[in-house]
């Protein structure tokens, strides 16, 4: 199989309760696509963020590697990226029935486990060497606490640079732990406690199939995500029984 891993960052912050729906719309800044085949990855960008037509051109692109024969991966895109750029680009329906048909990584631990894992556990658990925490500023200067939570400042304050590279690495990272997860048929990670902890992966399932694994205790958790706040945003009419 050939995989092309998606990823975007936005305009605004995300407030600390995590809501980003409380102060959506967001904006696009950037977005990265990178490819299994090691061919030279695909980046959009807009100052200070992409139009709606660019949205709608970005999506069509996708929609292009797809139809080309590649998968679509993404960590947590059906939950965000991809209803992120549902708004941003106007359309609902085709980024909706777009985000069912592909791969996204977290939901597949979510809907098996019942809780959120973070991509930087799971680059860790494969071995990989995880997010990428240093980037060169315009006046040569490293920081050395970069995140997401980081890039719509750095964005909006001209860091353009600093932010693609460390939009690269997000996707280019993901595609090993793809390339990982092919080997090993697992996802694996440590728990806060360092217990070793895994899901099973014998095929990539998409967001549609993984409303058939069967939902977890969670009884235990006090703010267990649901399954439905993933596809709340999605027309009722493309999740049928779901």
């Amino acid at each position: 199989m050939k995989f092309a891993a998606f990823d975007l960052e936005i305009a605004k912050d995300i407030p600390e309760s995590g809501r980003w729906q409380d102060v959506a719309p967001l904006g696009i800044t950037c977005a990265a696509v990178a490819f299994s085949d090691n061919k030279e990855p695909v980046f959009w960008q807009g100052i200070p963020k992409m139009t709606q037509v660019e949205c709608q051109n970005m999506f069509a692109t996708l929609k292009e590697i797809a139809d080309s024969g590649y998968t679509i991966v993404t960590w947590n895109g059906c939950g965000f990226d991809f209803a992120v750029l549902a708004q941003e680009s106007g359309l609902i329906k085709e980024c909706g029935t777009f985000a069912l048909q592909h791969v996204d990584l977290m939901l597949v631990v979510t809907f098996t486990k019942g809780w959120y894992l973070s991509l930087q556990k799971a680059l860790l658990g494969a071995g990989l060497k995880g997010k990428r925490k240093s980037v060169t500023m315009s006046n040569g200067a490293i920081h050395d606490e970069m995140g997401g939570v980081k890039a719509p400042k750095m964005w909006a304050d001209g860091e353009y640079a600093a932010v693609l590279s460390y939009l690269k690495d997000d996707v280019v990272e993901l595609i090993n732990l793809v390339k990982r997860i092919s080997e090993t048929k697992k996802i694996l990670w440590a728990s806060n406690k360092g217990k070793p902890m895994f899901v099973d992966v014998p095929y990539f399932s998409k967001v549609i199939e993984c409303f058939d694994i069967p939902e977890p205790d969670v009884s235990w958790m006090t703010d267990a995500p649901t399954r439905k706040q993933f596809v709340e945003w999605i027309p009722s009419a493309l999740l049928g029984n779901y």
